[in-house]
């Protein structure tokens, strides 16, 4: 009885010791309690995977992506010599500078708010870009022109590579026809852009040197000015007949008949690993409850 008694204090104050302490890890180690419920992880686990893999091929969304290769071609320079002709070492710069800025160019403007407001203006697209899911109780007023701006930012992109040169663009849709035939719409109406651009500014300096050399004594000034007039005429005709003159159409634009997303095996892994972490989050919470 004395012994007993002697070891009874001992055990009527663990509880109360572990009640006032903190929080404590499992007495097991955590990998033996996980061991021990390694069904309901597979089970767990198993279903969540096998489900957001159904939501993903039959019930999600499907978008589909368009994909269309540039080749920037470079302007000849103010002085209108090609770059060929110039000396090595700056002909060797000018081969890696002059193409990365004229690509920036040209993504500046397929992504400017003036342009893909034209492009949906000439091709009719506002009905297939205007959705209900911005007519919302905070947004009673929302300005059509800004929320198809909003979703076309959403659904294109650009992506230039300084290794190969090549400029890729990129549209997204859900119907795959209609991404393709959106994409075209981007390359044929840049190419329009660039080209009116073209000829406005070479009909601009030719007006501007005609003038020139019409107030101007010195005869051979002229002959000067009247060469330059006839290289700005030339560049005109050649931004009006050359389908290339601003950038090469390496590849058209065409659509993967597989939907670019949602991605199958994406969703089931991310839902694989977010099910196996609650799992284990959940057990060693719940054997800490039961035996901390």
């Amino acid at each position: 009885m004395a012994h007993a008694s002697s070891v009874a204090p001992e055990v009527r104050a663990q509880p109360g010791e572990r009640r006032a302490g903190h929080f404590q890890p499992p007495r097991l180690p955590a990998l033996v309690v996980l061991a021990r419920n390694w069904k309901l992880l597979a089970y767990g686990t198993s279903v969540a995977t096998l489900a957001c893999a159904f939501l993903a091929m039959f019930v999600m969304t499907k978008w589909y992506r368009a994909e269309a290769v540039l080749r920037p071609v470079s302007e000849l320079m103010p002085n209108r010599l090609a770059v060929s002709e110039r000396p090595l070492n700056v002909s060797s710069l000018l081969d890696q500078v002059v193409p990365t800025s004229r690509a920036e160019e040209l993504i500046t403007t397929v992504e400017s708010f003036q342009f893909s407001l034209a492009m949906v203006k000439n091709h009719h697209l506002e009905r297939a870009l205007l959705s209900t899911r911005h007519w919302r109780p905070w947004n009673r007023h929302p300005d059509p022109a800004w929320e198809i701006y909003r979703t076309l930012q959403a659904r294109f992109s650009c992506d230039y590579s300084i290794s190969t040169g090549n400029l890729t663009l990129y549209y997204q849709d859900r119907d795959r026809a209609m991404a393709q035939t959106i994409l075209g719409f981007y390359v044929d109406d840049l190419r329009a852009k660039l080209r009116e651009e073209q000829v406005g500014t070479t009909t601009a300096t030719a007006k501007s040197l005609r003038d020139e050399a019409g107030s101007t004594p010195d005869t051979l000034l002229q002959q000067q000015l009247f060469q330059l007039i006839a290289e700005q005429l030339q560049q005109q005709k050649l931004a009006m007949v050359d389908a290339n003159f601003a950038f090469k159409v390496i590849d058209a634009p065409r659509a993967s008949d597989r939907p670019y997303s949602p991605s199958v095996l994406l969703v089931s892994g991310l839902a694989f690993v977010v099910t196996l972490f609650i799992s284990c989050l959940i057990i060693l919470t719940r054997e800490q409850l039961t035996y901390g």
